[in-house]
């Protein structure tokens, strides 16, 4: 086995021991925690939703009121997750007119 000769200047050995051990700890606590990125639940409001969707706001409102959109209520303001829209305009859903 090699030896390897590290010199310091200026700090002490426990502090560089000290240091090591966080190191240590932060790279366990990573490899044990799956790799997620954080998921941004940006809302959009009714009106972004319908440019989206290029349907009026009665339409939209119909639509939530069938369940084929979901909104959330945040005080007096709807709100629907960007996720969930863009999810449903990817599955291309079709709307039954009535």
């Amino acid at each position: 086995m090699e030896h390897i000769k590290i010199e310091v200047n200026g700090v002490d050995m426990s502090t560089i021991a000290n240091r090591l051990e966080r190191i240590e700890t932060t790279l366990d606590n990573l490899s044990q925690t799956p790799n997620q990125a954080p998921q941004s639940e940006k809302l959009l409001s009714h009106k972004e939703v319908a440019k989206l969707f290029n349907v009026s706001l009665v339409t939209l409102h119909d639509w939530t009121k069938k369940g084929i959109l979901k909104a959330y209520r945040m005080g007096n303001r709807i709100r629907y997750k960007e996720a969930e829209i863009m999810e449903t305009l990817t599955n291309n859903q079709t709307v039954k007119s009535y």
